[in-house]
C-alpha cells in the first residue's frame, strides 16, 4: 500500500495520540503523567526524583478521560488545572468545616484534633464560635497548626501559598499548638512540662539537641509525610535529626484510609497531590531531604 505523505502524517498523529493516551496500568496514578511512572520503575533517585516531583506539583495538568495527566507548560479549559491556592481561610474553611467536621446529630458538630487524637464538640467552645458547616471555629479552642512552622517558610516561593498549602494543615488544640511553636518533631526521653493530652510529648530528644515536640503516635506517620512534600514541594531542607526521625515515624505510621481521602480531597480543592502518600516509602528514593 502506497501512503501519501497527508496519510502518513495522519497515521503518525494517530500512533502519538493514542500513545499520550494510553489508560493508566493497575495503581498508577493519572495526576503524575505517564512519565513520572516510567522513570519511578525505572529507578530514579535524589535529586533527580526531586526535580521530577517540583516539575509535576508545580505544572499545569490536562486531564485527560481514563488516561494519564499530561504535563504542560500552560493550558485552558475546563481540564486544565494547576495547583491554586483557597487563601488560609478558604484552606481553614475546608479542613476544619468540612473535611474534619463531625456530625454528632440534632445540629451539634464537633471537630477533630490531632495533637490531642480527640473531638471537640459545641460543649468545648463555651459560646464561642462552635464547628459547623462552612464555619472556621473559635481558633482559641482548636487551632490550625502549619506542621511545617510558619517562621520556616521558603523565601523563594510565595508565602501566602505555602501559609494555605493544605497538605501541612491540621486542627490542632490551640494550647498543644503553641506548645509545639516551631520545635522541631522528635521522639522525646525526658520531659520538660507535663501537658494537658498525655497522647504528645514535649521535651528533650532521644538524639540530643533542642527540645522537641512528639505528637500521638497515629499522627506521626501523617506529620513525616507532610514535611517531605513541603520539603520537595518549596525547597527546603530537613535538618538530619529531624529527617532521620521522620523516616521511623514513616514506617511505624504507615497510611490509613482517613489520610487517604484527606489527600483526594486536597487534590479536588487545591489541585495537586502528595506523592509520598500516593507511592508509600517514596522517601527511601531520596537520601537527603
Amino acid at each position: 500500500m502506497k501512503l501519501t505523505a497527508l496519510s502518513l502524517l495522519m497515521l503518525v498523529s494517530t500512533l502519538c495520540c493514542t500513545l499520550v493516551q494510553a489508560a493508566p496500568s493497575s495503581g498508577d496514578v493519572p495526576y503524575y503523567g505517564e512519565k513520572f511512572h516510567h522513570d519511578l520503575a525505572s529507578g530514579i533517585s535524589n535529586d533527580d526524583l526531586k526535580k521530577n516531583i517540583q516539575f509535576v506539583l508545580r505544572s499545569f495538568h490536562l486531564r485527560v478521560n481514563g488516561s494519564y495527566d499530561q504535563i504542560v507548560n500552560g493550558c485552558s479549559g475546563d481540564n486544565c488545572y494547576q495547583h491554586v491556592s483557597l487563601g488560609y481561610d478558604g484552606a481553614r474553611t475546608f479542613l476544619l468545616g468540612s473535611f474534619y467536621l463531625v456530625d454528632e446529630g440534632h445540629g451539634d458538630y464537633a471537630v477533630k484534633d490531632v495533637y490531642c487524637d480527640s473531638i471537640r464538640g459545641s460543649d468545648d467552645f463555651r459560646g464561642g464560635n462552635a464547628p459547623a458547616p462552612g464555619r472556621i471555629p473559635d481558633g482559641n479552642i482548636v487551632n490550625t497548626e502549619h506542621t511545617w512552622p510558619q517562621s520556616r517558610f521558603s523565601g523563594r516561593h510565595n508565602k501566602n501559598m505555602q501559609k494555605a498549602d493544605m497538605h501541612h494543615l491540621y486542627p490542632t488544640d490551640n494550647e498543644m499548638n503553641s506548645i509545639r511553636g516551631n520545635n522541631p518533631f522528635g521522639e522525646v526521653v525526658q520531659d520538660r512540662k507535663i501537658l494537658k493530652c498525655k497522647v504528645s510529648r514535649f521535651g528533650r530528644a532521644s538524639q540530643g539537641g533542642a527540645d522537641v515536640f512528639m505528637p500521638p503516635a497515629n499522627h506521626r506517620g501523617n506529620v513525616a509525610r507532610a514535611l517531605f512534600y513541603f520539603s520537595v514541594r518549596y525547597d527546603l531542607p530537613i535538618d538530619s535529626r529531624q529527617e532521620a526521625t521522620l523516616r521511623k515515624w514513616a514506617k511505624e505510621d504507615p497510611l490509613d484510609d482517613e489520610e487517604i481521602s484527606r489527600n483526594d480531597a486536597i487534590h479536588k480543592m487545591q489541585g495537586n497531590r502528595n506523592p509520598f502518600i500516593d507511592f508509600p516509602g517514596l522517601e527511601d528514593s531520596i537520601s537527603d531531604f
